[in-house]
This record gives structure tokens, C-alpha cells and sequence, in this order.
């Protein structure tokens, strides 16, 4: 029976393996087999990913996408095994275990993710936070918070965007922190988040157009997200902004109330253009219709 059960795994692992062949191939006379080859392969479902995960340790961008895309075919089944690949020797398998499962974005992984929110590897690092924020759920936005302070850029990249992902109000004041990050990436992946976050972002924001700082690029970006946000709350603090000194943040705040758009923004801003001499100014207020 052991031999008859081994001898049925190996004609699994044959037809997978003839199967990912179609499914990687470079050569343009075969275009055609791909995607019914991923599809064969997703349709057999928990068979297939044995050998599949085997093949975990690929470095060739292309059979790394197929193997996403074939998990993603075959779903849930596929996530155990997955999950277990995180934790091997191989760096590009772990690697590629975060990403599949960050786009299968199947809840059952995230148990298995957050053991691995603090490895040594920043790169596994990195890959989970970023599939946490895709999969969603409130579990992931902890980690994420805490990530955004990562010594490495890249996590601290990665936890940015998945906050804009999960889009948790919990998480402003750090997102408000991180807008002085040295890293731009990082920098504007949080100011993204604070708008996706809307309107319990509103009040935060504003306050802090109210207090300034010495970041100037911080707090170009913080006229930025009022802009985004759309609010009319956010227009007397805007409108002040207008008589400042820097000719940007007086061009973002011209933008940002265009893009708030009520009569009493427009009204604001045809006064501003009245009087505005530069040119980084003036081609903002070109930009908005002020009539």
C-alpha cells in the first residue's frame, strides 16, 4: 500500500510538473498553454501544492508569479503549507510564501503571518506586514503600527502601505509621526493612509496645519492630505496658508482648496490669484475652475 501510495505521488508530481513547464514557458509558441495551464493546475486544487511549494525555492521572476497565481487558483487549501513555507531555510521560498499569501488574501493566514512580524530577516519583515494589509482585518493593524518604526526602510515602507490598506483610525497619530520619516516612500504612503482614512482624520490634521513644525516637506504633505480629504472644516486653516512665506505650501494650498471645491474656497482662491506674482502659484490656480 506504501508503494501503490508513492507511486500515485510521483504521477501527481509528473503531471504538476509538466503542467508548470506550460505554465513558465518563455517560448512565444506556446503563449497560448499558460493560462490553461495555471488553470489546470489550480483545478487540482490541494494535490498540486506539495509539489508546488517545492518549487517555493525558484529565483526566476516568472515561475514566481505563476506559483502566485496558481495559489490564488486554487485558494485555501493552498494556505497551510504556505504558511509553513515562512518558517523555511530557503530565503526566496519565505519570501515568496509572504507574497502568495498576502495575494490570496485568505484570513486562515494570518495566524501563521503574525509569527513572523518580528524576524530577523527584514525582507520576511517586510512581506508580512505588506500581506497583512492586503488580506485586512483589524489584526493586522497592530503590527503594522508597530512596523512603521522598523530601524529598516523597507518595513517601515511596507507598514505604511498597508495602513493605507486597513485605513484603521487608530493609527492617525503614528501615520501624523511618520509623515517626518527619512524615507520619502514612507512619507507618502502614510500621508495616503491618513486621507483613506477620511473623516476621523479631519480633526488631526487640521490641528497640526495649526501647529506647523520644521519639516517642510511634512508639512507640504499634511496640506496635501487636507486637500484629499475635502473638507470644508479644513478651509479656514487652508485660506491662512495662502499668505505664507513658501511659495509651495501657498501652491498646495491653492490646490488642495480647489480640490475642496465650495463657493467659499473658490472665492478665496480668485482673491489669492489676484494678487499671487509667483509662477509655481499661478499654474496652480490655472489648474482649478474658479468660476
Amino acid at each position: 500500500m506504501h508503494a501503490s501510495a508513492q507511486t500515485e505521488a510521483d504521477s501527481i508530481n509528473q503531471i504538476v510538473d509538466s503542467l508548470f513547464i506550460q505554465a513558465t514557458t518563455k517560448n512565444i509558441n506556446y503563449q497560448d498553454q499558460v493560462q490553461p495551464s495555471k488553470e489546470a493546475l489550480g483545478e487540482m486544487g490541494a494535490a498540486a501544492v506539495p509539489r508546488l511549494v517545492e518549487n517555493m525555492d525558484t529565483q526566476d521572476a516568472r515561475s514566481m508569479h505563476a506559483l502566485v497565481d496558481i495559489f490564488k487558483l486554487i485558494g485555501r487549501p493552498a494556505v497551510p503549507q504556505i504558511v509553513e513555507a515562512l518558517g523555511a531555510e530557503d530565503p526566496y521560498k519565505r519570501r515568496l510564501a509572504a507574497r502568495a499569501l498576502g495575494d490570496m488574501k485568505d484570513s486562515t493566514a494570518v495566524d501563521g503571518l503574525l509569527q513572523y512580524t518580528d524576524d530577523t530577516d527584514y525582507r520576511i519583515r517586510a512581506g508580512v506586514i505588506r500581506a497583512l494589509g492586503k488580506i485586512g482585518g483589524p489584526r493586522g493593524v497592530a503590527p503594522s503600527a508597530v512596523a512603521l518604526r522598523d530601524v529598516d526602510y523597507l518595513v517601515r515602507t511596507a507598514a505604511a502601505v498597508s495602513l493605507s490598506l486597513l485605513a484603521d483610525s487608530s493609527t492617525i497619530n503614528v501615520l501624523l509621526k511618520a509623515l517626518t520619516d527619512q524615507y520619502y516612500g514612507v512619507r507618502y504612503k502614510a500621508a495616503e493612509a491618513l486621507w483613506k482614512i477620511g473623516e476621523p482624520s479631519i480633526t488631526p490634521v487640521k490641528e497640526s496645519l495649526e501647529e506647523g513644525g520644521d519639516d517642510i516637506v511634512a508639512f507640504h504633505l499634511l496640506i496635501e492630505v487636507a486637500g484629499n480629504l475635502e473638507d470644508k472644516e479644513l478651509i479656514k486653516q487652508l485660506s491662512k496658508i495662502l499668505a505664507s512665506e513658501d511659495p509651495l505650501a501657498r501652491a498646495f494650498a491653492a490646490e488642495a482648496l480647489g480640490k475642496i471645491d465650495t463657493k467659499k474656497a473658490r472665492k478665496i482662491l480668485r482673491k489669492i490669484k489676484a494678487r499671487e506674482t509667483h509662477p509655481f502659484v499661478l499654474g496652480k490656480l490655472a489648474a482649478i475652475e474658479l468660476d
